[in-house]
């Protein structure tokens, strides 16, 4: 078996989104999905908590699908995309040509480790600040690093 040092491994991936549900319930955030992904787009964990919605694994991996697509958060994407509206259709080409598994909304961050990036995350189920607040939490705790975006 061939392992990509750069990619995220299982153990970390898991780890993520378990700490990422932890903090959604000490905030008592809505029921959230979390999508952990490695460089390739390939999933690597996904965990849904009861009462999350039937389209939110889908939209965690899209928000993952993002960072990867365009090297940078999600909630990146859509500051430049709102400081420049002449993207829009630009965009709705790219999303169209992904399959829709594309969505600049916060929620979605690269994953970085001895500045790489290793992967990216997703998180879907409350407002999508609070989506990316809970990202966050998941990252530092497995000891990772957040990216807004690429390393280089």
């Amino acid at each position: 078996m061939i392992i990509n040092p750069g990619e995220i491994n299982l153990d970390e991936a898991l780890k993520i989104c378990q700490e990422t549900l932890k903090k959604a319930r000490e905030e008592d955030f809505m029921p959230l999905t979390v999508t952990v992904v490695d460089v390739a787009g390939v999933v690597r964990a996904t965990l849904a908590e009861e009462g999350s919605g039937p389209t939110r694994a889908h939209v965690a991996y899209a928000k993952a699908s993002t960072c990867l697509a365009f090297g940078a958060s999600s909630n990146t994407l859509r500051s430049v995309l709102e400081d420049q509206p002449r993207l829009d259709k630009a965009f709705t080409g790219m999303q169209m040509l992904a399959g829709g598994n594309l969505i600049p909304t916060p929620g979605g961050l690269l994953i970085q480790k001895d500045g790489k990036n290793i992967g990216a995350i997703g998180v879907s189920g409350d407002r999508s600040d609070q989506d990316e607040i809970c990202a966050i939490a998941g990252i530092e705790a497995a000891g990772l690093t957040v990216g807004h975006s690429s390393a280089s």
